[in-house]
């Protein structure tokens, strides 16, 4: 059965189990307590301006989500705006009121069954100029964005992160990109 492309806010239980699966195993190896913040955090992200998520089921489960919202200008200063922001030299414009795919996220069970593509096509669709970040180790996700015409606007590293450094993509309508480190 093909899957199923849902627009409707979907439970946390759901986007839980999702994210649990996706980040759990390499190369995030995220732990309880960060899926747990994960879980913490969506309250505020459905809350933001232009959010929307879509959700895709396989034969009535849950098997992976994309969601994001409109990134908020002035340019945020927390978690990973402000490296974000250092690594541009400050200059956020290519970014600020664009649509942040913040999350995307493919249970292991159904990679490889180009939902991926179809999560974060359908939830740009309609956004227009879109950015994510995602990291270099994480290969199925680089593969993905950059065959889907995504191109790498730059590099940045968090310290204390697991995954150290990072990568900022634009959405193939997105001008100004470029493929510099």
């Amino acid at each position: 059965m093909p899957p199923v492309l849902d627009d409707a806010e979907p439970s946390a239980a759901a986007l839980r189990s999702i994210y649990a699966a996706a980040f759990a195993s390499p190369p995030w190896h995220e732990t309880p307590d960060q899926i747990e913040a994960f879980v913490g955090r969506l309250p505020s992200h459905t809350g933001k301006p232009g959010f929307r998520c879509v959700t895709a089921y396989v034969d009535g489960e849950p098997a992976g989500f994309a969601y994001g919202f409109d990134t908020p200008d002035p340019w945020p200063a927390d978690r990973f705006y402000r490296p974000i922001a250092d690594a541009l030299g400050g200059d956020t414009s290519a970014l600020r009121g664009r649509f942040e795919v913040h999350e995307l996220a493919v249970g292991p069970r159904f990679a490889g069954r180009g939902l991926g593509a179809a999560l974060i096509r359908r939830v740009t669709a309609a956004a227009g100029p879109s950015w994510l970040v995602t990291s270099p180790a994480a290969t199925a996700a680089v593969r993905l964005y950059e065959r889907l015409g995504w191109s790498r606007l730059r590099e940045f590293d968090v310290p204390r992160q697991p995954l150290r450094t990072f990568r900022v993509y634009l959405s193939p309508e997105a001008p100004g990109s470029s493929e510099s480190p």
